[in-house]
């Protein structure tokens, strides 16, 4: 199996992972986000705890690591502050095709080809789909909102594309970048929100969540960068609404209708054309 091959796979858990994100965000919705995100964050870190030498690299690495780990989650969960979840995730979810664009601008070799263009229009028509179909709306008394998750949408990626320029580390950095983002979500959280005492019928969701979306993701994330394209990786990610999604309807009595089909088609769509790397060169011309 080479490389590519096994990128696309850590690619997939990830996806699958944070695909589950609304569900247990929603399971959670009763909880301070910010007790939410320190907890999952803090669970998220302790397999590095196995590796300590390698968990908190030099100080520029780790910086920039838990700089875009919180910064991202800071600037999402603000932004639901000044504007609806709705259209602040429409928003938030223009960050792979961020991701797919500014990848030439980091590494100038890896150009943009007719195919990540057309996946890239693809995915950002099925999101506003998506998104409308639930009945959002873009409202100028929200704009503080929609440039926080605009920031948000920014800020994943060119951590994820910056991060893969660097000096490499091993996979465990990562729980570091997890363990200083979840003290400073602590923080957030005791400066900006009320108090809370975990009941026992959250903890087990903490922990799932937090070993899943905020732990195996974040590891495979980093290989699949690693090893793969930030441009197929990030085209990958188009699919990640569409399994929060179809994860809503399932587990949490969320209707399916013609809108969401049509942007679920129209996504997998885009991650499709976005795939095209995939095959030869000469076939693709």
């Amino acid at each position: 199996m080479n490389q590519k091959t096994q990128s696309l796979i850590f690619g997939v858990i990830t996806i699958l992972c944070w695909g589950s994100l609304a569900t247990f965000g929603k399971l959670l919705i009763h909880l301070p986000p910010f007790y939410v995100l320190g907890a999952c964050f803090l669970i998220g870190s302790l397999p590095a705890f196995a590796r300590p030498k390698e968990m908190f690299p030099d100080l520029k690495i780790l910086i920039w690591g838990a700089g875009g780990y919180f910064g991202y989650h800071f600037l999402l969960f603000y932004a639901f502050r000044f504007a609806p979840a709705i259209e602040a995730n429409l928003i938030n979810y223009l960050w792979p095709v961020i991701m797919v664009i500014i990848t030439p601008m980091f590494f100038p070799e890896q150009k943009l080809r007719w195919y990540h263009i057309a996946g890239a229009a693809l995915a950002v028509v099925g999101s506003v789909v998506l998104v409308f179909g639930k009945g959002g709306e873009l409202k100028s008394e929200y704009l503080t909102g929609y440039l926080l998750a605009l920031g948000a949408a920014f800020a994943w990626p060119i951590y994820s594309v910056g991060k893969k320029k660097m000096k490499p580390t091993t996979v465990w950095a990562i729980g570091g970048f997890c363990f200083v983002s979840g003290v400073l979500c602590f923080l957030t959280h005791m400066w900006l929100e009320p108090r809370v005492v975990i009941q026992p019928e959250d903890l087990w969701k903490l922990i799932v969540m937090g070993l899943g979306p905020f732990g195996l993701a974040f590891y495979c994330w980093d290989i699949a960068l690693r090893m793969g394209d930030s441009r197929v990786i990030g085209a990958l990610a188009y699919l990640t609404p569409v399994i929060s999604t179809i994860g809503l309807v399932i587990f949490a009595s969320e209707l399916l209708v013609f809108n969401t089909v049509v942007a679920i088609v129209l996504i997998i769509g885009g991650a499709s054309a976005g795939l095209l790397d995939f095959l030869p060169s000469k076939r693709l011309k």
